[in-house]
């Protein structure tokens, strides 16, 4: 068997369902260890990898592992938390540095859960303006947006500026709890790429349902699952589950959809990006 491989939106980039998520590596004891966790990624065929600017060593350490493999056949996503143009440009001109490519597949502005925050970086002064500074000096190749909450805000943001994807929530919690489904026909209509993060909700469920949380995010629309992974096991096991994806049976996703409702509604303090009440209809 081999990953799936899916369209990312209308990039024309073809990339495999399941991305190797960047925030986990960081709790690596040693460079060394965060680097075979990426190079096993590499070699079981995954090819979409995610960092952020934020993730304390984990930009450094994924440009670490990338001076020792063939970079043209990964695709490399990272994420810039400032709004204003000269304080983005700082931060862009860091990943940069600490990925060690000359160029970046996508930029993503980070956590846009709030109106107010889509009009600063599309303002004159605004972050957006220099990522597009970039793009036209081919040095970034892709824009999306991120967020965790406020679901309501992502169609409207979609419509306001021809994003090429969008990183939201799309696991079992949030089918129950912050629901982020409304973002998917949004952006299927614009033509934008869809990202789920949240798929094992921070490892939280059970662990004999680990395959059918993947599986229920990869049975949406969406063009790749982002998983988080720290230890070359998890990647091996992910790596498995999502070559052997099947769409979940009626059954199977209530049982999963109910575990999730469970999962949301018991206070759990690890769902952190989950607010209070934000239950699905």
């Amino acid at each position: 068997m081999a990953l799936p491989l899916r369209n990312l939106g209308t990039t024309g980039e073809k990339v495999t369902a399941l991305g190797l998520g960047g925030v986990r590596w960081n709790g690596a004891d040693s460079d060394a260890e965060a680097i075979e966790v990426v190079h096993r990624a590499i070699d079981l065929g995954i090819t979409y990898f995610d960092t952020a600017s934020s993730y304390r060593e984990s930009e450094r350490r994924l440009g670490l592992a990338l001076k020792e493999r063939d970079r043209d056949k990964l695709f490399l996503a990272t994420k810039c938390i400032q709004r204003s143009g000269d304080a983005v440009k700082e931060e862009i001109a860091r990943s940069f540095e600490r990925l060690g490519v000359d160029v970046i597949d996508l930029i993503q502005l980070h956590e846009l859960d709030r109106e107010q925050t889509l009009d600063t970086v599309l303002g004159v002064d605004g972050a957006l303006r220099v990522i597009e500074e970039y793009r036209e000096a081919g040095k970034i190749r892709f824009v999306g947006l991120t967020g965790h909450t406020h679901p309501e805000q992502f169609p409207r943001h979609i419509a306001e500026h021809e994003f090429d994807t969008v990183l939201n929530p799309l696991g079992v919690v949030n089918r129950v709890w912050n629901d982020f489904s409304q973002t998917i026909p949004a952006a299927r209509e614009r033509g934008t790429g869809i990202i789920a993060m949240k798929v094992m909700a921070y490892d939280q469920g059970p662990q004999q349902r680990r395959a059918q949380f993947v599986h229920y995010s990869m049975g949406l629309d969406i063009d790749v699952a982002v998983i988080g992974m720290d230890t070359v096991a998890q990647v091996e096991e992910n790596v498995r589950i999502a070559e052997s994806f099947r769409p979940l049976s009626a059954q199977v996703e209530q049982e999963v959809v109910d575990i999730g409702l469970e999962m949301a509604a018991g206070g759990n303090e690890a769902l952190f990006w989950l607010p209070e009440q934000r239950r699905a209809s």
